[in-house]
């Protein structure tokens, strides 16, 4: 073997050892949610109803319906106790949708460290097997329940960012039950492996999973998931690892000894899957860093959820809702693309905090609408932020990239397959002039068969123009501030037209199946008091109008 071959091999074996994650324990290593139930109110706390904030807690059930026995370490449950790491860790966050936009009403939740695995007859199927040692492992066929007392005990509840979702490792040296909160209170040793937490004096919401009060509608349907993670866990064995269900709360100002208290329902049933299949008409997509979904060589996913409604007024609304479901190195930025020539307004996010101090900044240029986070702020697991704005541009099928915020395994990126708006069935040629201002647009989509399709102007009630259209395009200025956008050469006239008492003409142009793709330029000349054009008329915007176009201009 020559010296260069050594070499290679050498550090081909580092770069393994470096970037290889190992950690997975077979196809048959697996954890199932089977039910979640059981919304808990702990009590609340701040200023009087609704200006303060209520914990509660959720109950969870899972099974182990593979080969081999889950591991089930306890993690320290009294001063002084040994940490161990390796058990189940339970993370819980809450949804409902507002005025369209499904956005996460809940903190980033402290997790349940899981501290005993109960033998219980399965519901997965099989007969339990218990472990030698009871409460150590999770037997195959086995079942356990984490009741939302349980999950409640702040006890076993920790930061989440201390949990790497994607290989589901957790430090058992240097933890939040290692340190103690406030950190190393009446214990010597900050990092010894030695439980130093304790929670006495804590009040009802104080690690719980926290809602403020004002995003807790009195009995209006919210969400909420619980999302486990086993370390070892191959990712093809996580499809059962997230859980949903509808309930509702509901204040009563005379409980809790007269600073008031909540009831809770939970209804519909529990079901697989990311709490973003929970948002009604919504198209989900999914990605992670790695191009074969393995742990070799990738980092966790994120899930992308888009509606698209519209157009009003020529514009289509887009809102994404973005969940990090299990990527460890966190998002840094979101970035769509879109038709250079389109346009882009009312661009806005939303974290799940208060503060607009660390708003992810939002750009549009080059082609894509990207917002990035300037103010560290990275978009961590089992978290949801949403992405939204208005464009000319109609949707199409495409692909969200989401950077990655910190250094890790995997590619800088993630992919994630989604709805785009890269499909302009009308492009904006420039502004109109006179006042009042003629507006013009197409109702929707210029696509072959779509016989409803129409051009629509807006001005004053009872307001009487032209229509006129061009096969090409230009600009021709016609007096001060006012251009022609039809060829003034070539154009034709559509018609006559007056506004109705909503100021609104249609101008109908229905489209046959199987129509040859071309383009038409469009203006508007509408007679108004004082028009700016040899004091006969002023102009519509204009707009050219791209019939079965099939992506950007």
């Amino acid at each position: 073997m020559t010296r260069t071959t050594c070499l290679i091999l050498a550090v081909a074996a580092v770069c393994g050892d470096l970037f290889a994650q190992t950690n997975e324990r077979g196809p048959n290593y697996n954890a199932s949610l089977t039910d979640i139930y059981g919304v808990t109110d702990w009590g609340r706390r701040g200023a009087a109803y609704p200006g303060g904030e209520v914990g509660v807690s959720i109950a969870n059930q899972l099974c182990n319906p593979g080969t081999i026995p889950v591991e089930w370490r306890e993690p320290g449950g009294s001063i002084g106790a040994t940490i161990q790491s390796d058990h189940p860790k339970f993370g819980f966050l809450v949804c409902k949708e507002v005025n369209g936009r499904f956005v996460q009403i809940s903190d980033a939740s402290y997790c349940k460290h899981a501290f005993y695995a109960l033998a219980s007859p399965s519901t997965c199927g099989g007969t339990c097997q218990p472990p030698a040692v009871a409460g150590t492992q999770l037997g195959v066929s086995c079942s356990d329940i984490y009741s939302s007392s349980n999950n409640a005990s702040r006890t076993y509840l920790g930061p989440p960012m201390e949990i790497n979702p994607w290989l589901g490792t957790w430090p058992s040296t240097g933890n939040y039950f290692d340190i103690g909160d406030p950190a190393n209170a009446g214990y010597p040793l900050p990092a010894d492996g030695l439980r130093s937490l304790s929670t006495s004096g804590w009040d009802a919401v104080k690690n719980r999973l926290t809602m403020k009060e004002a995003d807790v509608t009195n009995g209006a349907t919210m969400y909420y998931q619980v999302h486990v993670i086993i370390e070892g866990e191959r990712l093809q064995n996580r499809n059962n690892n997230t859980m949903s269900r509808p309930f509702a709360m509901t204040f009563n100002p005379a409980g809790g000894n007269g600073t008031g208290a909540y009831t809770t329902t939970t209804t519909g049933t529990a079901t697989l899957g990311t709490i973003l299949t929970r948002w009604p008409g919504a198209t989900l997509g999914e990605g992670t860093n790695g191009g074969t979904f393995t742990h070799l060589d990738a980092d966790g996913r994120f899930q992308v959820a888009v509606k698209v409604t519209g157009p009003v007024n020529g514009f289509w609304h887009y809102e994404y809702a973005v969940l990090n479901i299990d990527n460890n190195r966190g998002g840094a930025s979101f970035k769509l693309p879109v038709c250079p020539t389109g346009r882009v307004q009312n661009i806005g996010f939303r974290d799940i905090d208060q503060n607009a101090l660390n708003n992810w900044s939002a750009n549009v240029a080059g082609g894509f609408i990207t917002w990035s986070d300037t103010n560290n702020n990275p978009h961590n697991w089992n978290t949801v932020y949403n992405f939204y704005f208005d464009s000319d541009v109609g949707p199409t099928s495409g692909t969200a990239v989401i950077d990655q915020s910190r250094v890790g395994p995997g590619a800088l990126s993630v992919s994630v397959p989604t709805t785009v708006p890269t499909l302009q069935h009308a492009v904006y040629l420039g502004a109109g002039c006179g006042a009042p201002a003629t507006n013009l647009f197409a109702n929707g989509a210029a696509t072959a068969g779509n016989g409803a399709f129409a051009l629509h102007i807006t001005s004053d009630p009872n307001t009487f123009m032209l229509m006129v259209f061009s096969t090409t395009s230009g600009v021709t200025p016609l007096a001060p501030g006012c251009d022609a956008y039809v060829d003034m050469l070539t154009y034709s006239v559509v018609d006559a037209y007056l506004t109705n008492g909503a100021g609104l003409a249609v101008v109908p142009a229905p489209l046959a199946p199987g129509i040859t793709p071309l383009d038409l330029t469009f203006q508007a000349a509408s007679f108004i008091p004082a028009p700016p054009v040899l004091g006969l008329f002023g102009l519509s915007n204009g707009l050219t109008v791209r019939v079965a176009a099939t992506g950007c201009q």
